[in-house]
C-alpha cells in the first residue's frame, strides 16, 4: 500500500482481500480527479477514498456485533441490510486506531454510502467516487449521469446518485436508509435557495 498512508490505515487497507483493494485502488484515482476539478485538497480526498471501504469484508452479522461492540447505533433498517453498516463500522475503527485523522476524513468513510446532510466536500468526492468505479457499472446502469452532473458540481453529482440509487431500490422493492432520502431532501431544498 501507500507509503503516504498513516501506517494503521495502510495495514487495514493491505489486509482487504484482493478485489476490494483494487476496487479501493480506483476509487483513489476517480477522488483525486475529482478533488482537482472542484479545487479540494487532493490528499484528503485520497486519504478519504483509500479508508472508505475498511470494513466492506466484514459479513453481515459480524458488521452488527462490531457496531454494537463499539457502540454505533444500529437501525432496523441497518439490520435488515447490514452492508449499510460497513461506513459507520469503519469510520469508528478509523476513529479508535488515531486521533490524528481529520475529522472531515471519518465523516467520508461514515457516510459515502448513504450520504448525510451536511456532509463535507471530501464526503461528496468518497460517495461518488465509490459509485464510479467501472467495476460497479452493472450495479449503477446511470453512472454517466453521476459523471456528468459531478463535473458540474459535486452536490449535483451525489444528488444524481442518491436519485438513480432510490428509483432502482423502488424498482426492487428494496429498503431505503432514511438518511439518503432525508440527505436528497436537502440538495433539492439547497438547490432551490
Amino acid at each position: 500500500m501507500d507509503a503516504d498512508l498513516p501506517p494503521s490505515l495502510a495495514a487495514r487497507v493491505d489486509a482487504l482481500p484482493d478485489g476490494l483493494r483494487a476496487h479501493v485502488e480506483r476509487v483513489r484515482v476517480i477522488a483525486r480527479g475529482l478533488a482537482a476539478r472542484h479545487a479540494l485538497d487532493p490528499a484528503t480526498a485520497d486519504l478519504a477514498a483509500a479508508a472508505h471501504d475498511v470494513a466492506r469484508h466484514l459479513p453481515g452479522r459480524r458488521l452488527i456485533e462490531e457496531a454494537e461492540r463499539l457502540g454505533v447505533k444500529v437501525s432496523d433498517v441497518e439490520r435488515a441490510a447490514p452492508i449499510l453498516l460497513h461506513g459507520p463500522v469503519g469510520a469508528a475503527w478509523l476513529r479508535g486506531d488515531s486521533a490524528a485523522l481529520d475529522p472531515e476524513v471519518i465523516e467520508a468513510v461514515h457516510w459515502h454510502t448513504t450520504g448525510s446532510p451536511g456532509l463535507a466536500p471530501a464526503g461528496h468526492v468518497v460517495l461518488i467516487a465509490d459509485k464510479l468505479d467501472p467495476a460497479k457499472a452493472s450495479a449503477y446502469p446511470f453512472q454517466q449521469t453521476v459523471r456528468d452532473a459531478a463535473e458540474r458540481n459535486l452536490h449535483d453529482g451525489t444528488l444524481a446518485f442518491l436519485e438513480g440509487a432510490l428509483r432502482l431500490h423502488l424498482e426492487r422493492r428494496e429498503l431505503i436508509h432514511p438518511v439518503s432520502a432525508e440527505t436528497r431532501n436537502r440538495l433539492l431544498i439547497a438547490r432551490a435557495c
